[in-house]
């Protein structure tokens, strides 16, 4: 039965499962750093009544006398942490398999929850509380309304039943969820490439570099999703081949650019 069904599955899944895998890993341990540099400085001001502290890295984090405004900032960061650990977790197919039940509470919670970050992201642009300069605010709202319709997508094919678009929609859903981590591991990257900054005006947070890594931080994962699934099950093997070829380059690129990130912006932090 093995060596049969070895026989019939298509030629390069195996190559392409598993560069799709070590990238998951890469972005797995880079976003539990991101996530435990937010639970670490954001988290642990709030906690301590010393919301205040958030303007350190973000001028408009806190601001005194817009209450409304300030629980939206929190809840989009804090929950954001959230999001990064419950939506690697859905992508681990042996959970799926051995535990279906916690596969699906935890995916309730992680479109919950991505939702609700999503929105409060959308509503922190629209009233110029964001942490972005406005070269980034095209790309972030496009990523923030394209999460929000991979959610309801996913939720919605998951209750009908019909797993193969769910998933399609959740993996499309997972990356542009990763967005804002992407784009600071991109930052971190293009800095330690062009040996400080290039490109933008750190002042301002204004410029060519930081709009084309706006951009980047949701058009590029969306096509490379798109390209797995072509590839996956087409007749000709040598798509996922270069697939795969294309996935382990990128998980070189994430690991170089979530390394440069821990080292510059958030161990320092924590």
């Amino acid at each position: 039965m093995l060596k049969r069904g070895l026989a019939s599955a298509p030629e390069g899944r195996g190559v392409l499962r598993l560069a799709a895998a070590s990238w998951w890993l890469v972005a797995f341990a880079g976003q539990l750093v991101f996530g435990a540099y937010i639970l670490a400085t954001y988290g642990s001001a709030t906690l301590h009544d010393a919301a205040a502290a958030w303007n350190r890295v973000w001028p408009t984090g806190y601001l005194p006398g817009q209450p409304r405004g300030n629980a939206i900032v929190m809840v989009h960061v804090l929950l954001a942490s959230l999001v990064a650990i419950l939506g690697s977790l859905q992508m681990i197919p042996l959970l799926r398999r051995r535990a279906p039940w916690f596969h699906r509470w935890n995916g309730r919670i992680y479109i919950s929850v991505a939702i609700v970050v999503g929105v409060a992201g959308l509503a922190m642009l629209a009233t110029g509380r964001a942490f972005v300069g406005s070269s980034q605010n095209t790309g972030v709202a496009i990523n923030g309304v394209l999460l929000l319709i991979c959610a309801v997508l996913a939720w919605r094919r998951a209750r009908q039943r019909d797993f193969t678009a769910h998933r399609r929609w959740a993996l499309r859903m997972f990356v542009l969820a990763a967005g804002v981590w992407l784009f600071r591991i991109g930052l971190a990257a293009w800095i330690a490439v062009n040996g400080g900054i290039a490109g933008f005006d750190p002042m301002t947070m204004r410029g060519p570099a930081l709009f084309t890594l706006a951009m980047g931080e949701w058009a590029l994962p969306l096509l490379v999703v798109e390209a797995y699934l072509r590839v996956e099950r087409a007749a000709a093997a040598a798509g996922r081949y270069a697939v795969a070829a294309l996935l382990m380059a990128l998980t070189a690129a994430t690991a170089f650019g979530a390394y440069r990130a821990t080292l510059g912006m958030w161990w320092p932090a924590m």
